[in-house]
Order: structure tokens, then sequence, then C-alpha cells
């Protein structure tokens, strides 16, 4: 099966990364540690690759409130994403806080005692951990893309996780083009409109090098054809 560009609209799982230094754990009175910083920002554009490029993506104000409003949602916070090991704190058990006003705020009561946490403060006093990131997925319907698929605005999101990331990922979508034989496929098959086959080729395009220019051969260009216009307009006069 192969991938278009139409395809970023199709996306599940994503995991978007941004950079902060408002991140910080503190100890409380009761002998907790408490971890507060910044997960996620909205109304600001920021840049995703994925395998045709480049496009912009925006969270708007307003994307976190259908998650917060659901009492059943549990959202966990993580280490760089490992969602197959224990999380640091849950939603559900009271030990994550979430807050949308409107960037997406985390609160977090952790276990000084566990070997996870004291390798996350450790990371953030060293100045190694220096942002956060989200999981999430988009409702259908409730996002809007441009027609040639380089911005994104997502209206609401469904946050699965976020996380402490020693160094954010890329953020990028799911899909690939596996082969230069799918690609031409994709062309023949008439499978794409003429914006993604634009899109696609200017891709390429730009992994190319640029040449460097010959200026005797270019010199030689303009001199033939000086010539082949000299004998066009004798003919023509005789």
């Amino acid at each position: 099966m192969t991938s278009t560009i139409a395809d970023r609209a199709t996306q599940s799982h994503a995991v978007r990364s941004f950079e902060f230094t408002e991140i910080e754990f503190r100890d409380d009175s009761n002998g907790k540690v408490v971890f507060e910083g910044v997960a996620s920002v909205v109304d600001t554009p920021y840049t995703v690759r994925d395998h045709f490029g480049e496009f912009t993506e925006t969270i708007r104000a307003g994307a976190f409130n259908k998650t917060l409003r659901d009492g059943k949602a549990d959202v966990a916070l993580y280490i760089n994403h490992d969602t197959r090991g224990l999380p640091l704190a849950t939603r559900l058990d009271g030990s994550l806080e979430l807050s949308a006003t409107p960037d997406l705020h985390v609160r977090a009561t952790l276990n000084p005692a566990r070997p996870s946490v004291q390798e996350a403060q450790h990371a953030v006093a060293d100045g190694q951990a220096r942002q956060m990131s989200i999981g999430f997925n988009v409702p259908k319907s409730r996002d809007h893309w441009n027609d040639d698929f380089t911005e994104r605005q997502i209206a609401e999101l469904n946050l699965g996780e976020t996380s402490i990331v020693w160094r954010g990922a890329s953020p990028t979508t799911t899909g690939a083009i596996r082969s230069l034989d799918e690609l031409l496929q994709a062309f023949d098959g008439g499978e794409w409109d003429e914006a993604e086959v634009r899109r696609a080729l200017a891709a390429l395009e730009a992994l190319l090098p640029t040449p460097a220019v010959d200026l005797a051969l270019l010199a030689r260009d303009f001199a033939d054809r000086d010539r082949l216009d000299r004998i066009r307009l004798l003919g023509k006069a005789a």
C-alpha cells in the first residue's frame, strides 16, 4: 500500500516535544517530591518533519479541555515516553494534576524512594532534561489541514501521556514510502493529485546537491545559441 502526502491527515498516535526552562523538582512538607512543568504550548506554530519534508502544526487553545473534563481519562507521566514501563504518576490515582491556562501545565507528586524519580530529579537538576513532551491522538474532524497539507491546526486532542525527556524526539508522523518502486507506482496509478505530486517533487529536488556552474560551458552554450539564431535569420532573409 503506497503512501501519499494526504496520509498526514490520517496519522494516529503522535508525539510532540517542547523545550522549556520552567520545569523543576522540589521537596514538599510530606516528604514527597513535587515536579512541575509546562508540557505543551498552544497557539504557537512549530515545525514537524515527516517523510515528505516539513509542515507547520499549531495546537489551539482549548484543545486539551476534553481530556481534562473527562474524569475517566487516565493520563500518565513517564520518562522518555517509556509507556511499557511503570509511570512516575497517573491522573486517576491523584498523583498527577493537569491544567490548561491555556498552555498545558503538569504537577506531579512523586515517591522519592523510587530510582526512576531520583534519576529524573538529578537529570533536571544537572540541566540534562530541559524538555517535556506529550503523546496524543486527534479525534476525527477535530483538526484542519490546508490544501497542500503543509499547515495543520488542532482544535481538540485526546491526551494519552506526557513525559520528561532528556532530548526531545523530533516530532514525526507515521507512514512511509518504502521504495522508489512504490513512489513510481503512486505517480503512474494516478493516486496523487497535482498538489501532492508537486509537493513530493519539491521534497525530492531538495535532496539533490546544488550543481556547480561551469562558466566556460555556459559561454559556449550562449555562443552556440547566437550562431544558430544568425543562421535562422540569414535563411529567412534569403
